[in-house]
Protein backbone atom coordinates (compact mmCIF):
# COMPACT_ATOMS: atom_id res chain seq x y z
CA UNK A 1 0.00 0.00 0.00
CA UNK A 2 2.66 2.82 0.96
CA UNK A 3 4.58 1.79 -2.60
CA UNK A 4 1.46 2.37 -4.39
CA UNK A 5 0.91 5.92 -2.48
CA UNK A 6 4.52 6.86 -2.67
CA UNK A 7 4.43 6.15 -6.31
CA UNK A 8 0.88 8.30 -7.06
CA UNK A 9 2.15 11.21 -5.15
CA UNK A 10 5.73 11.15 -7.16
CA UNK A 11 3.51 10.45 -10.35
CA UNK A 12 1.27 13.73 -9.63
CA UNK A 13 4.13 15.47 -9.62
CA UNK A 14 4.55 15.83 -5.29
CA UNK A 15 7.18 13.47 -4.41
CA UNK A 16 8.63 13.90 -1.43
CA UNK A 17 12.38 14.30 -0.73
CA UNK A 18 14.93 11.44 0.64
CA UNK A 19 15.55 13.11 3.30
CA UNK A 20 14.53 16.65 5.64
CA UNK A 21 18.15 18.29 4.26
CA UNK A 22 16.80 17.74 1.04
CA UNK A 23 13.32 18.39 1.34
CA UNK A 24 14.23 21.79 2.90
CA UNK A 25 16.43 22.14 -0.45
CA UNK A 26 13.80 21.24 -2.30
CA UNK A 27 10.84 23.49 -0.83
CA UNK A 28 13.62 26.42 -1.08
CA UNK A 29 13.65 26.03 -4.72
CA UNK A 30 10.31 25.36 -5.17
CA UNK A 31 9.38 28.61 -3.34
CA UNK A 32 11.43 30.35 -5.65
CA UNK A 33 10.34 29.00 -8.45
CA UNK A 34 6.41 29.74 -7.63
CA UNK A 35 7.65 33.38 -7.37
CA UNK A 36 9.31 33.47 -10.54
CA UNK A 37 6.11 32.01 -11.96
CA UNK A 38 3.85 34.05 -10.27
CA UNK A 39 5.81 36.76 -12.25
CA UNK A 40 5.43 35.81 -15.39
CA UNK A 41 1.96 34.67 -15.09
CA UNK A 42 0.72 38.04 -13.97
CA UNK A 43 3.07 40.02 -16.21
CA UNK A 44 2.31 37.97 -19.35
CA UNK A 45 5.63 37.73 -20.13
CA UNK A 46 6.39 34.43 -21.73
CA UNK A 47 4.50 35.96 -25.35
CA UNK A 48 3.84 33.78 -27.67
CA UNK A 49 3.08 30.89 -25.09
CA UNK A 50 5.38 28.11 -25.45
CA UNK A 51 5.51 24.44 -23.91
CA UNK A 52 7.82 25.63 -21.56
CA UNK A 53 5.56 28.35 -20.09
CA UNK A 54 2.82 26.45 -20.10
CA UNK A 55 4.56 23.78 -17.96
CA UNK A 56 5.92 26.42 -15.28
CA UNK A 57 2.79 27.49 -15.25
CA UNK A 58 1.36 24.03 -14.89
CA UNK A 59 3.17 23.08 -11.63
CA UNK A 60 2.02 26.52 -10.19
CA UNK A 61 -1.33 25.87 -10.40
CA UNK A 62 -1.15 22.27 -9.43
CA UNK A 63 0.93 23.63 -6.11
CA UNK A 64 -1.67 26.08 -5.84
CA UNK A 65 -4.58 23.24 -5.82
CA UNK A 66 -6.03 24.88 -8.68
CA UNK A 67 -6.23 21.41 -10.80
CA UNK A 68 -8.79 22.68 -13.69
CA UNK A 69 -6.33 25.45 -14.32
CA UNK A 70 -3.23 22.93 -14.36
CA UNK A 71 -4.98 20.55 -16.56
CA UNK A 72 -5.69 23.17 -19.12
CA UNK A 73 -2.53 24.56 -19.07
CA UNK A 74 -0.82 20.78 -19.71
CA UNK A 75 -3.63 20.46 -22.61
CA UNK A 76 -2.17 23.70 -24.00
CA UNK A 77 0.94 21.77 -24.07
CA UNK A 78 -0.50 18.65 -26.02
CA UNK A 79 -1.80 20.62 -28.39
CA UNK A 80 1.94 21.36 -29.41
CA UNK A 81 3.63 17.77 -28.36
CA UNK A 82 0.38 15.68 -28.70
CA UNK A 83 3.01 12.11 -28.77
CA UNK A 84 4.62 13.50 -25.27
CA UNK A 85 3.99 10.67 -23.16
CA UNK A 86 4.61 11.77 -20.05
CA UNK A 87 2.41 14.85 -20.89
CA UNK A 88 -0.28 12.48 -21.59
CA UNK A 89 0.07 10.60 -18.11
CA UNK A 90 0.01 13.61 -16.03
CA UNK A 91 -2.84 15.15 -18.38
CA UNK A 92 -4.97 11.87 -17.45
CA UNK A 93 -4.49 12.73 -13.62
CA UNK A 94 -4.88 15.94 -13.60
CA UNK A 95 -8.22 16.26 -15.46
CA UNK A 96 -9.06 13.32 -13.11
CA UNK A 97 -8.70 14.82 -10.22
CA UNK A 98 -10.34 18.19 -12.06
CA UNK A 99 -13.76 16.08 -12.43
CA UNK A 100 -12.70 16.09 -16.18
CA UNK A 101 -14.08 12.81 -16.72
CA UNK A 102 -14.22 12.14 -20.41
CA UNK A 103 -11.41 14.03 -20.86
CA UNK A 104 -9.29 11.50 -18.58
CA UNK A 105 -10.83 8.43 -20.10
CA UNK A 106 -9.78 9.55 -23.36
CA UNK A 107 -6.48 9.99 -22.63
CA UNK A 108 -5.79 6.83 -20.00
CA UNK A 109 -7.33 4.75 -23.05
CA UNK A 110 -4.40 6.51 -25.46
CA UNK A 111 -1.91 5.94 -22.49
CA UNK A 112 -3.06 2.16 -22.04
CA UNK A 113 -2.88 1.13 -25.62
CA UNK A 114 0.94 2.59 -25.90
CA UNK A 115 2.10 1.26 -22.65
CA UNK A 116 -0.02 -1.48 -20.43
CA UNK A 117 1.39 -1.96 -17.38
CA UNK A 118 0.72 1.77 -16.11
CA UNK A 119 -1.23 1.45 -12.62
CA UNK A 120 -3.04 4.64 -13.26
CA UNK A 121 -3.83 4.30 -17.20
CA UNK A 122 -5.11 0.92 -16.39
CA UNK A 123 -7.27 1.36 -13.38
CA UNK A 124 -8.90 4.30 -15.05
CA UNK A 125 -9.68 1.90 -17.92
CA UNK A 126 -10.61 -0.57 -16.06
CA UNK A 127 -13.10 2.37 -14.53
CA UNK A 128 -14.40 3.39 -17.44
CA UNK A 129 -15.36 -0.38 -18.17
CA UNK A 130 -17.31 -0.82 -14.79
CA UNK A 131 -19.21 2.44 -15.39
CA UNK A 132 -19.97 1.37 -19.07
CA UNK A 133 -20.66 -2.25 -17.46
CA UNK A 134 -18.78 -3.78 -20.01
CA UNK A 135 -17.25 -6.44 -17.33
CA UNK A 136 -15.85 -8.78 -19.07
CA UNK A 137 -13.25 -5.76 -20.64
CA UNK A 138 -12.64 -4.86 -17.08
CA UNK A 139 -11.84 -8.09 -15.83
CA UNK A 140 -9.45 -8.59 -18.83
CA UNK A 141 -7.73 -5.44 -17.55
CA UNK A 142 -7.55 -6.39 -14.01
CA UNK A 143 -6.16 -9.37 -14.86
CA UNK A 144 -3.28 -7.41 -16.80
CA UNK A 145 -2.46 -5.41 -14.08
CA UNK A 146 1.48 -5.34 -12.97
CA UNK A 147 2.31 -6.99 -9.75
CA UNK A 148 3.75 -3.96 -7.99
CA UNK A 149 2.96 -2.03 -4.75
CA UNK A 150 -0.41 -1.20 -6.27
CA UNK A 151 -1.71 -4.51 -7.19
CA UNK A 152 -1.07 -5.60 -3.91
CA UNK A 153 -3.58 -3.63 -2.69
CA UNK A 154 -6.10 -2.34 -5.33
CA UNK A 155 -6.04 -5.76 -7.90
CA UNK A 156 -7.71 -8.03 -5.68
CA UNK A 157 -10.46 -5.30 -5.04
CA UNK A 158 -10.95 -5.00 -8.88
CA UNK A 159 -10.82 -8.63 -9.57
CA UNK A 160 -13.54 -9.18 -6.68
CA UNK A 161 -16.32 -6.60 -7.79
CA UNK A 162 -15.65 -7.81 -11.33
CA UNK A 163 -16.13 -11.22 -10.74
CA UNK A 164 -19.15 -9.71 -8.64
CA UNK A 165 -20.56 -8.28 -11.80
CA UNK A 166 -21.44 -11.60 -13.47
CA UNK A 167 -22.97 -13.26 -10.28
CA UNK A 168 -19.44 -15.10 -9.20
CA UNK A 169 -18.57 -14.68 -5.28
CA UNK A 170 -14.89 -14.56 -5.58
CA UNK A 171 -13.21 -12.86 -2.12
CA UNK A 172 -10.37 -15.37 -1.82
CA UNK A 173 -7.37 -12.54 -3.11
CA UNK A 174 -8.49 -10.08 -0.22
CA UNK A 175 -6.82 -9.95 2.63
CA UNK A 176 -7.64 -9.44 6.56
CA UNK A 177 -7.21 -5.13 6.19
CA UNK A 178 -10.17 -3.48 7.11
CA UNK A 179 -11.37 -2.37 3.82
CA UNK A 180 -10.65 -5.86 1.89
CA UNK A 181 -12.73 -7.60 5.47
CA UNK A 182 -15.73 -4.85 4.45
CA UNK A 183 -16.08 -4.98 0.69
CA UNK A 184 -15.80 -9.15 1.18
CA UNK A 185 -19.40 -8.09 3.55
CA UNK A 186 -20.61 -5.90 0.99
CA UNK A 187 -20.14 -8.29 -2.12
CA UNK A 188 -21.69 -11.32 0.07
CA UNK A 189 -24.26 -8.97 0.60
CA UNK A 190 -25.18 -8.33 -2.98
CA UNK A 191 -24.96 -12.08 -4.00
CA UNK A 192 -27.17 -13.07 -0.56
CA UNK A 193 -24.33 -15.11 0.35
CA UNK A 194 -25.99 -15.23 4.06
CA UNK A 195 -23.84 -17.82 5.18
CA UNK A 196 -20.24 -16.24 4.19
CA UNK A 197 -21.71 -12.83 5.37
CA UNK A 198 -22.09 -13.79 8.92
CA UNK A 199 -18.70 -15.90 9.12
CA UNK A 200 -17.22 -12.87 7.58
CA UNK A 201 -18.67 -10.27 10.18
CA UNK A 202 -17.22 -12.81 13.06
CA UNK A 203 -13.90 -12.64 11.28
CA UNK A 204 -14.01 -8.53 10.64
CA UNK A 205 -13.84 -8.11 14.31
CA UNK A 206 -10.44 -9.85 14.28
CA UNK A 207 -8.63 -7.44 12.07
CA UNK A 208 -5.94 -5.50 13.39
CA UNK A 209 -6.16 -2.26 11.61
CA UNK A 210 -9.85 -1.45 12.31
CA UNK A 211 -10.41 1.96 13.17
CA UNK A 212 -13.60 3.18 15.17
CA UNK A 213 -15.29 3.91 12.07
CA UNK A 214 -14.42 0.56 10.39
CA UNK A 215 -15.66 -0.56 13.45
CA UNK A 216 -19.08 1.60 13.41
CA UNK A 217 -19.47 0.17 9.79
CA UNK A 218 -19.10 -3.26 10.72
CA UNK A 219 -21.69 -2.39 13.71
CA UNK A 220 -24.04 -1.34 10.81
CA UNK A 221 -23.90 -4.38 8.82
CA UNK A 222 -24.69 -6.76 11.94
CA UNK A 223 -27.94 -4.20 12.19
CA UNK A 224 -28.63 -5.18 8.60
CA UNK A 225 -28.86 -8.53 8.89
CA UNK A 226 -30.96 -8.35 12.70
CA UNK A 227 -27.96 -8.99 14.85
CA UNK A 228 -29.13 -6.11 17.23
CA UNK A 229 -27.22 -7.52 20.02
CA UNK A 230 -23.89 -8.16 18.42
CA UNK A 231 -24.61 -4.61 16.58
CA UNK A 232 -25.19 -2.75 20.50
CA UNK A 233 -22.01 -4.61 21.86
CA UNK A 234 -20.01 -2.76 18.75
CA UNK A 235 -21.14 -0.02 19.33
CA UNK A 236 -20.89 0.36 23.08
CA UNK A 237 -17.24 -0.58 22.52
CA UNK A 238 -16.52 2.52 19.93
CA UNK A 239 -18.60 4.72 22.76
CA UNK A 240 -16.25 3.49 25.46
CA UNK A 241 -13.63 4.31 23.38
CA UNK A 242 -15.76 7.70 21.94
CA UNK A 243 -18.00 9.00 24.25
CA UNK A 244 -18.25 12.10 21.92
CA UNK A 245 -19.17 9.77 19.41
CA UNK A 246 -23.01 11.30 18.90
CA UNK A 247 -23.68 8.89 15.50
CA UNK A 248 -22.96 5.69 17.80
CA UNK A 249 -24.82 7.03 20.19
CA UNK A 250 -27.83 7.73 18.91
CA UNK A 251 -27.79 4.18 17.23
CA UNK A 252 -27.59 2.79 20.51
CA UNK A 253 -30.90 5.10 21.36
CA UNK A 254 -32.05 3.58 18.48
CA UNK A 255 -31.56 0.25 19.52
CA UNK A 256 -32.55 0.09 23.25
CA UNK A 257 -35.46 1.76 22.03
CA UNK A 258 -36.99 -1.04 20.55
CA UNK A 259 -35.89 -1.05 16.90
CA UNK A 260 -34.75 0.51 13.77
CA UNK A 261 -37.46 2.55 11.66
CA UNK A 262 -34.56 3.64 9.37
CA UNK A 263 -31.43 1.54 8.60
CA UNK A 264 -28.14 1.86 9.22
CA UNK A 265 -26.70 0.98 6.44
CA UNK A 266 -27.61 0.69 2.50
CA UNK A 267 -26.76 -2.16 0.66
CA UNK A 268 -25.04 -1.82 -2.96
CA UNK A 269 -27.03 -2.58 -5.85
CA UNK A 270 -24.52 -3.23 -8.54
CA UNK A 271 -20.55 -4.05 -8.53
CA UNK A 272 -20.43 -0.65 -10.22
CA UNK A 273 -21.62 1.33 -6.78
CA UNK A 274 -19.21 -1.64 -4.94
CA UNK A 275 -16.18 -0.30 -7.21
CA UNK A 276 -17.53 3.46 -6.63
CA UNK A 277 -17.63 2.64 -2.80
CA UNK A 278 -13.79 0.78 -3.21
CA UNK A 279 -12.68 4.28 -4.60
CA UNK A 280 -14.27 6.19 -1.72
CA UNK A 281 -12.99 4.42 0.79
CA UNK A 282 -9.38 4.69 -1.13
CA UNK A 283 -9.86 8.65 -0.82
CA UNK A 284 -10.99 8.40 2.59
CA UNK A 285 -8.04 6.65 4.18
CA UNK A 286 -5.81 9.27 1.76
CA UNK A 287 -7.52 11.98 2.83
CA UNK A 288 -7.07 11.04 6.79
CA UNK A 289 -3.02 10.40 6.10
CA UNK A 290 -2.96 13.85 4.68
CA UNK A 291 -2.55 13.02 1.04
CA UNK A 292 -4.96 15.56 -0.74
CA UNK A 293 -3.84 15.08 -4.72
CA UNK A 294 -4.11 11.24 -4.20
CA UNK A 295 -7.51 11.52 -2.66
CA UNK A 296 -9.32 13.72 -4.65
CA UNK A 297 -8.43 11.57 -7.28
CA UNK A 298 -10.30 8.74 -5.91
CA UNK A 299 -12.97 10.55 -4.72
CA UNK A 300 -13.43 12.19 -8.50
CA UNK A 301 -13.04 8.47 -9.42
CA UNK A 302 -15.59 7.00 -7.25
CA UNK A 303 -17.95 10.35 -8.37
CA UNK A 304 -17.47 9.23 -11.84
CA UNK A 305 -18.71 5.45 -11.22
CA UNK A 306 -21.47 6.89 -8.87
CA UNK A 307 -23.37 10.22 -8.50
CA UNK A 308 -25.91 9.02 -5.60
CA UNK A 309 -23.40 9.13 -2.74
CA UNK A 310 -23.51 12.29 -0.77
CA UNK A 311 -20.43 11.05 1.09
CA UNK A 312 -18.13 11.62 -1.82
CA UNK A 313 -19.46 15.63 -1.75
CA UNK A 314 -18.72 15.39 1.64
CA UNK A 315 -14.95 14.40 1.34
CA UNK A 316 -13.67 16.19 -2.16
CA UNK A 317 -15.59 19.48 0.28
CA UNK A 318 -13.46 18.31 3.05
CA UNK A 319 -10.22 18.41 0.07
CA UNK A 320 -11.06 21.86 -1.23
CA UNK A 321 -11.93 23.21 2.70
CA UNK A 322 -8.02 22.22 3.86
CA UNK A 323 -6.58 23.08 0.68
CA UNK A 324 -8.39 26.68 0.65
CA UNK A 325 -10.99 26.45 -2.27
CA UNK A 326 -13.57 27.21 -0.57
CA UNK A 327 -15.86 28.11 -3.39
CA UNK A 328 -14.97 24.87 -4.62
CA UNK A 329 -16.09 23.45 -0.95
CA UNK A 330 -19.39 25.19 -0.73
CA UNK A 331 -20.50 24.17 -4.19
CA UNK A 332 -19.39 20.84 -3.13
CA UNK A 333 -21.49 20.49 -0.14
CA UNK A 334 -24.28 22.24 -1.67
CA UNK A 335 -24.84 19.26 -3.41
CA UNK A 336 -25.71 17.14 0.01
CA UNK A 337 -29.94 17.34 0.02
CA UNK A 338 -31.54 17.84 3.36
CA UNK A 339 -32.75 14.32 3.13
CA UNK A 340 -29.15 12.98 3.58
CA UNK A 341 -27.82 12.37 6.78
CA UNK A 342 -24.55 14.17 6.33
CA UNK A 343 -26.56 17.27 5.27
CA UNK A 344 -26.05 19.02 8.89
CA UNK A 345 -22.29 18.65 8.76
CA UNK A 346 -22.34 19.90 5.51
CA UNK A 347 -24.24 23.16 5.97
CA UNK A 348 -22.16 23.45 9.27
CA UNK A 349 -19.00 23.21 7.39
CA UNK A 350 -20.19 25.25 4.71
CA UNK A 351 -20.89 28.20 7.58
CA UNK A 352 -17.54 27.77 9.02
CA UNK A 353 -15.81 28.27 5.48
CA UNK A 354 -18.26 31.66 5.38
CA UNK A 355 -16.59 33.08 8.63
CA UNK A 356 -13.09 32.17 7.72
CA UNK A 357 -13.78 34.11 4.75
CA UNK A 358 -15.31 37.08 7.04
CA UNK A 359 -18.61 36.56 5.46
CA UNK A 360 -19.79 36.24 9.42
CA UNK A 361 -23.58 37.49 8.45
CA UNK A 362 -23.66 34.73 5.40
CA UNK A 363 -22.17 32.07 7.84
CA UNK A 364 -24.69 33.12 10.66
CA UNK A 365 -27.67 33.31 8.28
CA UNK A 366 -26.63 29.13 6.82
CA UNK A 367 -26.80 28.38 10.60
CA UNK A 368 -29.78 30.16 11.77
CA UNK A 369 -31.73 28.42 8.86
CA UNK A 370 -30.84 25.36 10.54
CA UNK A 371 -32.11 26.41 13.66
CA UNK A 372 -35.32 27.41 12.36
CA UNK A 373 -35.84 24.65 9.57
CA UNK A 374 -34.69 22.11 11.78
CA UNK A 375 -34.31 22.81 15.47
CA UNK A 376 -30.49 21.73 14.74
CA UNK A 377 -28.87 22.34 18.36
CA UNK A 378 -25.55 22.38 17.04
CA UNK A 379 -25.82 25.37 14.52
CA UNK A 380 -27.27 26.72 17.56
CA UNK A 381 -24.26 26.20 19.33
CA UNK A 382 -22.17 27.37 16.35
CA UNK A 383 -23.88 30.52 15.71
CA UNK A 384 -22.81 31.11 19.47
CA UNK A 385 -19.42 29.71 18.62
CA UNK A 386 -19.55 32.67 16.10
CA UNK A 387 -20.56 35.18 17.70
CA UNK A 388 -17.50 34.50 20.73
CA UNK A 389 -14.77 34.32 17.90
CA UNK A 390 -16.12 37.81 16.61
CA UNK A 391 -15.50 38.84 20.50
CA UNK A 392 -19.36 39.29 20.79
CA UNK A 393 -19.20 37.88 24.29
CA UNK A 394 -22.58 39.21 25.81
CA UNK A 395 -24.61 37.94 22.15
CA UNK A 396 -22.93 34.44 22.22
CA UNK A 397 -23.71 34.42 26.35
CA UNK A 398 -27.29 35.13 25.21
CA UNK A 399 -27.19 32.18 22.28
CA UNK A 400 -25.19 29.63 24.53
CA UNK A 401 -27.86 29.98 27.18
CA UNK A 402 -30.76 29.74 24.63
CA UNK A 403 -29.14 26.16 23.89
CA UNK A 404 -28.64 25.01 27.85
CA UNK A 405 -32.78 25.71 28.12
CA UNK A 406 -33.80 23.84 24.85
CA UNK A 407 -30.92 20.96 25.68
CA UNK A 408 -32.32 20.56 29.54
CA UNK A 409 -35.82 20.79 28.39
CA UNK A 410 -35.69 17.85 26.18
CA UNK A 411 -33.51 15.77 28.46
CA UNK A 412 -35.83 16.28 31.51
CA UNK A 413 -34.11 18.91 33.08
CA UNK A 414 -30.22 17.25 32.73
CA UNK A 415 -27.27 18.57 30.72
CA UNK A 416 -26.44 15.23 28.72
CA UNK A 417 -22.35 14.39 28.41
CA UNK A 418 -22.71 15.13 24.79
CA UNK A 419 -22.96 18.98 25.42
CA UNK A 420 -20.49 19.49 28.28
CA UNK A 421 -18.48 22.11 25.94
CA UNK A 422 -21.58 24.30 26.72
CA UNK A 423 -20.02 25.04 29.70
CA UNK A 424 -16.64 25.64 28.44
CA UNK A 425 -16.98 27.54 25.53
CA UNK A 426 -19.71 29.76 27.85
CA UNK A 427 -17.49 29.86 30.69
CA UNK A 428 -15.04 31.26 28.14
CA UNK A 429 -17.27 33.82 27.44
CA UNK A 430 -18.08 35.08 30.59
CA UNK A 431 -14.71 35.35 31.52
CA UNK A 432 -13.41 37.46 28.43
CA UNK A 433 -16.67 39.75 29.37
CA UNK A 434 -15.47 40.68 32.72
CA UNK A 435 -18.19 38.00 34.23
CA UNK A 436 -15.83 36.29 36.85
CA UNK A 437 -18.25 34.29 39.38
CA UNK A 438 -20.34 33.20 36.16
CA UNK A 439 -16.91 32.04 34.28
CA UNK A 440 -15.47 30.02 37.40
CA UNK A 441 -19.16 28.24 37.78
CA UNK A 442 -19.02 27.01 34.02
CA UNK A 443 -15.56 25.89 33.94
CA UNK A 444 -15.94 23.95 36.90
CA UNK A 445 -18.73 22.39 35.90
CA UNK A 446 -17.13 21.48 32.52
CA UNK A 447 -14.43 20.00 34.28
CA UNK A 448 -16.94 17.97 36.22
CA UNK A 449 -17.84 16.36 33.19
CA UNK A 450 -14.37 16.47 31.41
CA UNK A 451 -11.72 16.19 34.64
CA UNK A 452 -8.81 15.40 32.34
CA UNK A 453 -9.36 17.75 29.44
CA UNK A 454 -5.91 19.68 28.53
CA UNK A 455 -8.10 22.82 27.04
CA UNK A 456 -10.15 23.40 30.26
CA UNK A 457 -7.64 22.04 33.24
CA UNK A 458 -5.35 24.88 31.27
CA UNK A 459 -8.07 27.46 31.09
CA UNK A 460 -9.30 27.58 34.23
CA UNK A 461 -5.71 27.04 35.83
CA UNK A 462 -3.78 30.04 33.92
CA UNK A 463 -7.28 32.48 34.75
CA UNK A 464 -7.02 31.54 38.44
CA UNK A 465 -3.26 32.22 38.24
CA UNK A 466 -3.35 35.08 36.09
CA UNK A 467 -5.71 36.01 38.85
CA UNK A 468 -3.49 35.36 41.43
CA UNK A 469 -5.53 32.78 43.28
CA UNK A 470 -5.50 29.20 43.74
CA UNK A 471 -1.68 29.14 42.31
CA UNK A 472 -1.01 25.44 43.98
CA UNK A 473 -3.91 24.21 42.31
CA UNK A 474 -4.06 25.84 39.11
CA UNK A 475 -0.03 24.85 38.85
CA UNK A 476 -0.94 20.86 39.23
CA UNK A 477 -4.21 21.76 36.80
CA UNK A 478 -1.63 22.80 34.11
CA UNK A 479 0.65 20.55 35.21
CA UNK A 480 -1.57 17.66 33.80
CA UNK A 481 -2.69 19.53 30.76
CA UNK A 482 1.01 19.73 29.73
CA UNK A 483 1.45 15.94 30.11
CA UNK A 484 -1.97 15.69 27.96
CA UNK A 485 -0.50 18.24 25.54
CA UNK A 486 3.42 18.34 25.37
CA UNK A 487 3.29 20.52 22.19
CA UNK A 488 0.99 22.96 22.85
CA UNK A 489 2.97 25.81 22.85
CA UNK A 490 0.08 28.13 24.70
CA UNK A 491 -0.90 25.08 27.45
CA UNK A 492 3.02 25.32 28.16
CA UNK A 493 3.15 28.60 28.58
CA UNK A 494 0.90 28.40 31.17
CA UNK A 495 3.30 26.46 32.82
CA UNK A 496 5.69 28.92 33.10
CA UNK A 497 3.52 31.67 33.97
CA UNK A 498 1.91 29.45 37.39
CA UNK A 499 5.49 29.23 38.03
CA UNK A 500 6.78 32.99 37.65
CA UNK A 501 3.40 33.94 39.90
CA UNK A 502 4.16 31.82 42.17
CA UNK A 503 7.75 33.64 42.20
CA UNK A 504 10.03 30.66 41.14
CA UNK A 505 11.64 32.29 38.21
CA UNK A 506 14.54 30.02 37.29
CA UNK A 507 12.00 26.97 37.49
CA UNK A 508 9.33 29.33 35.15
CA UNK A 509 12.04 30.07 32.33
CA UNK A 510 12.88 26.88 30.46
CA UNK A 511 9.06 26.12 30.26
CA UNK A 512 8.54 30.29 28.80
CA UNK A 513 11.32 29.12 26.52
CA UNK A 514 10.41 25.98 24.84
CA UNK A 515 6.68 27.62 24.72
CA UNK A 516 8.09 30.62 22.63
CA UNK A 517 9.88 27.75 20.70
CA UNK A 518 6.30 26.04 19.84
CA UNK A 519 5.04 30.14 19.31
CA UNK A 520 7.62 31.98 17.75
CA UNK A 521 5.12 34.82 16.66
CA UNK A 522 2.74 35.05 19.67
CA UNK A 523 3.55 38.17 21.42
CA UNK A 524 1.50 37.31 24.81
CA UNK A 525 3.98 34.33 25.03
CA UNK A 526 7.29 36.40 24.00
CA UNK A 527 6.33 39.30 26.65
CA UNK A 528 6.08 36.15 29.60
CA UNK A 529 9.45 35.44 28.82
CA UNK A 530 10.83 38.78 28.55
CA UNK A 531 9.52 39.87 31.98
CA UNK A 532 10.61 36.42 33.74
CA UNK A 533 14.53 37.31 32.38
CA UNK A 534 13.54 40.38 33.68
CA UNK A 535 13.45 39.61 37.34
CA UNK A 536 16.12 37.05 37.01
CA UNK A 537 18.99 39.78 35.84
CA UNK A 538 18.93 38.58 32.38
CA UNK A 539 17.81 42.24 30.60
CA UNK A 540 19.39 42.44 27.51
CA UNK A 541 17.63 39.16 26.43
CA UNK A 542 14.20 41.04 28.37
CA UNK A 543 13.94 43.76 26.10
CA UNK A 544 14.56 41.40 23.29
CA UNK A 545 11.24 39.11 24.20
CA UNK A 546 9.78 42.67 24.54
CA UNK A 547 10.62 43.74 21.39
CA UNK A 548 9.44 40.45 19.22
CA UNK A 549 6.24 41.10 21.44
CA UNK A 550 6.24 44.64 20.33
CA UNK A 551 6.56 43.78 16.83
CA UNK A 552 3.88 40.73 16.70
CA UNK A 553 1.27 42.54 18.96
CA UNK A 554 -1.20 44.64 17.75
CA UNK A 555 -3.39 45.28 21.48
CA UNK A 556 -3.05 49.30 21.89
CA UNK A 557 -2.97 48.38 25.61
CA UNK A 558 -0.35 46.02 25.83
CA UNK A 559 2.00 47.74 23.53
CA UNK A 560 2.03 50.61 26.36
CA UNK A 561 2.51 48.48 28.91
CA UNK A 562 5.63 47.10 26.85
CA UNK A 563 6.66 50.56 26.05
CA UNK A 564 7.11 51.38 29.49
CA UNK A 565 8.57 47.92 30.61
CA UNK A 566 11.52 48.75 27.98
CA UNK A 567 11.97 51.74 30.25
CA UNK A 568 11.33 50.89 33.42
CA UNK A 569 11.34 47.22 33.54
CA UNK A 570 9.33 45.02 35.88
CA UNK A 571 9.23 45.27 39.77
CA UNK A 572 7.14 42.05 40.95
CA UNK A 573 6.17 40.64 44.64
CA UNK A 574 6.10 36.95 44.61
CA UNK A 575 2.02 36.54 45.46
CA UNK A 576 0.96 33.60 48.40
CA UNK A 577 0.22 30.52 47.39
CA UNK A 578 -2.68 28.50 48.87
CA UNK A 579 -4.96 31.97 48.29
CA UNK A 580 -7.83 31.05 49.95
CA UNK A 581 -11.13 31.05 47.99
CA UNK A 582 -14.71 31.76 48.69
CA UNK A 583 -16.12 28.74 47.08
CA UNK A 584 -16.05 26.44 49.81
CA UNK A 585 -15.64 22.74 49.77
CA UNK A 586 -17.16 21.64 46.73
CA UNK A 587 -14.49 23.51 44.56
CA UNK A 588 -11.99 21.48 46.89
CA UNK A 589 -13.56 18.27 46.26
CA UNK A 590 -13.59 18.83 42.27
CA UNK A 591 -10.13 19.96 41.87
CA UNK A 592 -8.58 17.27 44.09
Amino acid sequence: MKEFLTFLTCFIGLCPADDAAKQQELQAQQEALNAHIREQILAARYNPPTPAGHYLAARFAQRQHDWKSASRYVDAILKQMPEDLDMQKRAMVLAMGAGEYEQAMTIAKEVYAVEANNPLAALFSATYAFKQQDYEAASKIVQGLPDSGFSHFMTPLLHSWAQASVGVFDIEQLGNNAIHVYHSILIADLLEQEEAMQKLLHNALQSQDMTTLDLERIGDLYAHVGLLEDARDIYEKIFELEPDNTSVEAKLETIENGGINEPFFTSVSSAREGLARTMFDMGRLLYSDYNDESAKIFAQMALYLSDDMPDIHLLLGSIAARNGQADIAIAQFNEIGPQDRHYFEARQQAAEILEAQGRTESALAELKALVETHGDLNALLQIGDVHRRAEDFAQAIEIYNRAERKIKAENGGALPRDYWHLYYVRGMSYEQNDQWAQAEKDLLQALEYQPEHPFVLNYLGYSWADQGVNLDRSLDMIRRAVALRPQDGYITDSLGWVLYRLGRYEEAIPHLERAVELLPDDPIVNDHLGDAYWVVGRKREARFQWTRAKNYGDDEEMLAIIADKMINGVIVKPLETNVANDLGQPVKEVLE
